[in-house]
């Protein structure tokens, strides 16, 4: 990626590809906010939060100067694509994902907020991730042609692209 002065990152993709991880870098970085959706849905007793009220979480971080904003919450994915300078999908192999999450599971570290179970249902959102949401993000990508869209397939990508912001 070519010298930047982008302040404003969307950061998608597979659960276990390394998305919070790279957020929380990219931010400190940059010295800019990092935003974890997964904070924002949930309700500190885990309760999936109100979705007009997230969906207004959502607006209020998104008008900040600059920004980080990691995770895949479709149902507003075209709230952050619109307002992003760089929308990062990490399209990581399924395989690589599974055993980081499962690697997760055993390391799991309480301030990371990361995650805490492995459900079939999470399993096949991964397995299906590309085939179910490669429309939309396609769709979005066309409709919002400003905004710079970078795909992430593997962990070099990930380095390539700290070395060019160095």
């Amino acid at each position: 990626m070519e010298k930047t002065r982008s302040t404003k990152f969307a950061i998608i993709g597979l659960p276990g590809s390394g998305k919070s991880t790279f957020a929380s870098k990219l931010g400190k970085f940059l010295d800019i906010p990092v935003h974890h959706l997964d904070r924002h849905m949930f309700e500190p007793n885990g309760k999936k939060r109100d979705k007009r009220e997230f969906i207004e979480i959502q607006k209020a971080m998104l008008n900040e100067e600059a920004w980080v904003v990691e995770g895949c919450s479709f149902s507003t994915f075209e709230l952050r694509f619109q307002k992003a300078d760089v929308l990062i999908y990490f399209h990581f192999p399924r395989l690589t994902c599974y055993f980081r999450m499962l690697k997760r599971l055993f390391n799991y570290k309480k301030d990371f907020g990361g995650l805490r179970v492995m459900t079939w249902e999470l399993l096949k959102y991964t397995w299906n991730f590309d085939r179910d949401k490669r429309y939309k993000i396609e769709e979005l990508k066309n409709k919002y042609p400003k905004t710079k869209f970078l795909i992430f397939q593997g962990q070099r990508d990930v380095e390539a692209f700290f070395k060019n912001l160095s």
